[in-house]
C-alpha cells in the first residue's frame, strides 16, 4: 500500500478537519487523517481513516478526501450514465459556476460537510477505523452537496473536503434524506430527487414540482412574475399559487409537454415564456381592466404554451426570449381587456381563450421536433 494524497489536521475538539493547506484558523498538535491507494484481490479501493457517530441505530462517518479523487468516485443522478450529463442536465450552471469563481479567485474555503451515501462495495473496519471505497464510478451517490460538488469539478484548484458519510442504506432512505435535509433549505428542490433517483413521476412528485415553479417565479428576481404571486392566502399578487401550481400540473405531469425537460429547463422554459409575453403586452401587465395577469389569462396562456414551444423549436432550435417574441408576434394585437373576455369564466373561457390565442399562431404550423440533448435557453 502506498500514501497517495493531503494529510490534514484535526483540531482537538472540534471535530472539524482542516486542510493545513488553506489557512487553518488554528495551531497546535494534533492527530492526522490520510487517505491511501489499495489494490487487493484485482479491485482498487480508496481508504481512509474515519469516525463513527451512532445515533438512534444509525452510524454516520466522517472523513477527509481530497475533491479530485471524491470526483472521480462521486455522482448526482442515476439516471444519466454520463456523469458531465447528470450535473448540467440537473443542477444549476450557474451557482456552479459562483462556487468555482468563490475558489478559485476569492482563495474560498468550504468547512462545511458533503453528505453522501457509500454504494456497495464500501466497507468499515472498527479496529483500524479504515473505511475502504471502491475506486470506480458511482461509489458515493450524493444527498447534500450537489452544487458544490458541480463548482469544484469546474474550479481549477484541487481541495481537501470534509466528507459525512451513510454506508449502504437503501434506495428508499436516501430519498427519505435528500427529502428532508432539501425541505429545511434552500438550494436543491425535493423534487429533483426524482430525477437523481431516477424514482417514477408520480403525482408527489408533480404537486412538489408545481409548488416549486411557483415558489421560484415568485422569488427569482429575473422572473416576470417576480412578488406577484400569491404564496400565503394574504390576498396580495396579481394571481394565487393555487392558480399557477394547478395550470403548471398540466405541463409537468407524464403526458405534459415539459415532462421531459429537468428542473431548471422547465423553470426556464415558463420565465422565458412569460418574459417575452410581459414584453409585448406591457401595457396590460397588472392592468385590473386586463386579464392577462388574471386566472383566465394565466391558464390560457399555459395551455397554449406547448404550441408556442414546439414552433420555437422548429424555427430557431431553442427557447430563448427573442425567439418567443418572435413567434408571439400574430398575438399581439390581441384584445385582452376584461370588458372583451366578459362572459368568459372557468375552464370553458380558459378554452376559449386559449383557441383564440391558438388560432392566431397557425400562421406558422409546426412540424414534429425532436428534443435536443440539452434545451437552449439563454
Amino acid at each position: 500500500m502506498g500514501l497517495l494524497v493531503h494529510i490534514n489536521r484535526r483540531i482537538g475538539g472540534s471535530g472539524v478537519l482542516w486542510p493545513l493547506d488553506v489557512g487553518c484558523p488554528f495551531r497546535g498538535p494534533g492527530r492526522y487523517n490520510w487517505v491511501m491507494a489499495v489494490k487487493k484481490d484485482g479491485a482498487k479501493f480508496v481508504e481512509v481513516k474515519a469516525t463513527v457517530a451512532k445515533q438512534r441505530g444509525w452510524r454516520i462517518f466522517s472523513f477527509v478526501l481530497d475533491s479530485e479523487t471524491f470526483d472521480r468516485i462521486a455522482f448526482v443522478s442515476r439516471k444519466d450514465d454520463d456523469k458531465d450529463a447528470g450535473y448540467q442536465r440537473n443542477l444549476s450552471k450557474q451557482r456552479a459556476a459562483d462556487i468555482a469563481r468563490y475558489i478559485d479567485k476569492d482563495n474560498g474555503c468550504i468547512p462545511n460537510s458533503i453528505l453522501v451515501n457509500l454504494e456497495e462495495g464500501a466497507t468499515y473496519d472498527e479496529k483500524t477505523q479504515a473505511l475502504r471505497i471502491p475506486d470506480q464510478p458511482k461509489a458515493a451517490w450524493v444527498i447534500d452537496g450537489q452544487h458544490r460538488m458541480f463548482g469544484l469539478r469546474q474550479a481549477r484548484t484541487t481541495y481537501d473536503l470534509v466528507i459525512t458519510a451513510f454506508l449502504g442504506i437503501d434506495v428508499a432512505e436516501q430519498a427519505k434524506q435528500f427529502k428532508t435535509i432539501n425541505s429545511k433549505q434552500k438550494g436543491v428542490p425535493t423534487s429533483l430527487l426524482y430525477d437523481l433517483l431516477d424514482l417514477t413521476k408520480d403525482g408527489t412528485y408533480v404537486q412538489q414540482r408545481g409548488h416549486e415553479l411557483a415558489t421560484t417565479l415568485n422569488e427569482d428576481p429575473e422572473s416576470p412574475w417576480y412578488g406577484q404571486i400569491d404564496l400565503t392566502g394574504s390576498g396580495d399578487g396579481l394571481i394565487t399559487q393555487t392558480r399557477v401550481v394547478t395550470a403548471v400540473e398540466n405541463l409537468i405531469s407524464e403526458r405534459g409537454a415539459l415532462f421531459q425537460y429537468s428542473e431548471e429547463e422547465q423553470y426556464g422554459i415558463l420565465r422565458n415564456y412569460f418574459t417575452a409575453i410581459k414584453t409585448i403586452f406591457a401595457s396590460d401587465w397588472g392592468n385590473k381592466n386586463s386579464v392577462l395577469t388574471k386566472a383566465l389569462g394565466f391558464s390560457a396562456w399555459l395551455i397554449v404554451l406547448p404550441q408556442v414551444l414546439t414552433i420555437c423549436l422548429q424555427r430557431f432550435q431553442d427557447f430563448k426570449i427573442k425567439s418567443v417574441l418572435a413567434v408571439l408576434t400574430p398575438i399581439k394585437t390581441h384584445n385582452f381587456s376584461v370588458e372583451h373576455h366578459k362572459g368568459w369564466a372557468g375552464h370553458p373561457g380558459e378554452n376559449r381563450l386559449a383557441g383564440a390565442l391558438a388560432d392566431a399562431l397557425k400562421s406558422s404550423e409546426p412540424k414534429e421536433v425532436t428534443k435536443k440533448d440539452s434545451l437552449q435557453l439563454v
